[in-house]
């Protein structure tokens, strides 16, 4: 039977050149749909200050406790969120914190720091360990050393304390501004705000979170028993320019949580001959984050391949006209934020040859 070659045109140099496609977004947090909530508790949230009380840019919600276990609201007020019933919504965000809690504590630590208080300090980001629990008496400071994307995660055996009139703050942000920087603190037990502290970051409690009186500024207070509240304004998206300092990681597809990586994927054809009812394979690698490869020809409707656990992807191009065929790719990450698309070109010819393929941008 007679065979003819596919060749994919296009020199070496711009293959190597564009191998990489980076997204055009950002995926979105380890939280998932928790990020949608300022305040998740399991049994009760109660708000026991007078006035004053101001949760911002979230949602607040129980699961498995009843509704009728948010109480103080009003006088405490939800602005630009509400208070979601007890059912399927805060279900799911409970199962999304509680996935959120076991990646972070299963990160490989950077410093131990047990028995260390955390007032006084400067840190670079990184991952700090702390065996039981951690206090705070004074004031943190987490250096972003210029980078982007940076995240300190502080992993505490059991409760985090800290005491009147802390503060965490962050110095030397990146370019970005500190807008992508993550913040987490992920403790086995409670969390206890003292008063007037300033917060910064997203508080994941195996128990209960209490604030102290007039405790304020951008974070997240995400319990699996109660949060008390004490005329706190607590704000999801009080980070630097409205963000929530849930950036720098990222699920990989093992489930581990990990730096955050750009979307993105590689692709090569395979030198091969076929018949005219063969397929030809485009193969390549993806980007931790990368779930799915979607590729089409023309117009035609965007076919779906799944990026293996080692990262890589194989799509069978059906029947290639003979001349030239223009195919477009494109990586989707597990929430669906899309790459730009990459633009492939494969000639069939009716001259049997053997070709080094590359892709055409």
């Amino acid at each position: 039977m007679t065979t003819t070659p596919l060749r994919i045109i296009q020199s070496s140099a711009i293959f190597l050149a564009s191998l990489l496609l980076t997204s055009t977004g950002l995926a979105d947090s380890i939280l998932r749909s928790a990020g949608d909530f300022t305040l998740l508790g399991g049994t009760a949230i109660t708000s026991t200050g007078v006035s004053g009380t101001q949760i911002k840019n979230g949602h607040v919600g129980l699961f498995p406790g009843a509704t009728t276990g948010i109480t103080g609201f009003p006088p405490a007020v939800v602005v630009n969120g509400a208070i979601i019933a007890t059912g399927p919504r805060t279900a799911l965000a409970r199962r999304d914190l509680v996935d959120a809690q076991v990646g972070l504590a299963g990160m490989a630590a950077n410093a131990n720091m047990s028995n260390v208080d955390l007032g006084g300090k400067t840190l670079p980001p990184g991952v700090y360990k702390f065996n039981a629990e951690a206090n705070l008496n004074g004031a943190l400071v987490l250096d972003g050393r210029g980078r982007n994307n940076a995240f300190w995660v502080f992993q505490i055996g059991t409760a985090l304390t800290t005491s009147v009139n802390s503060t965490v703050t962050i110095i030397n942000p990146g370019s970005n501004g500190g807008r992508d920087y993550g913040i987490f603190w992920n403790c086995g037990s409670a969390i206890n705000i003292g008063a007037n502290n300033q917060i910064a970051g997203i508080y994941l409690a195996g128990t209960s979170i209490t604030f102290g009186g007039g405790s304020t500024r951008g974070g997240r207070a995400l319990a699996l028993a109660a949060v008390s509240l004490d005329n706190n304004q607590i704000d999801a998206m009080g980070g630097p320019g409205r963000s929530d300092w849930s950036g720098g990681l990222m699920f990989d597809r093992s489930g581990a949580v990990v730096p955050i990586e750009v979307l993105s994927f590689r692709y090569f054809g395979r030198q091969n001959r076929t018949t005219p009812h063969t397929r030809s394979v485009v193969r390549g690698n993806a980007s931790d984050n990368a779930s799915a490869i979607e590729w089409r020809s023309g117009g035609t409707r965007w076919r779906k391949v799944f990026v293996s656990q080692q990262g890589t992807w194989r799509a069978r191009v059906s029947h290639p006209q003979l001349g030239i065929n223009r195919f477009q790719f494109r990586a989707l990450d597990a929430d669906g934020m899309k790459t730009a698309i990459k633009r492939l070109t494969i000639r069939r010819s009716p001259v049997a040859s053997n070709v080094n393929p590359t892709p055409r941008s």
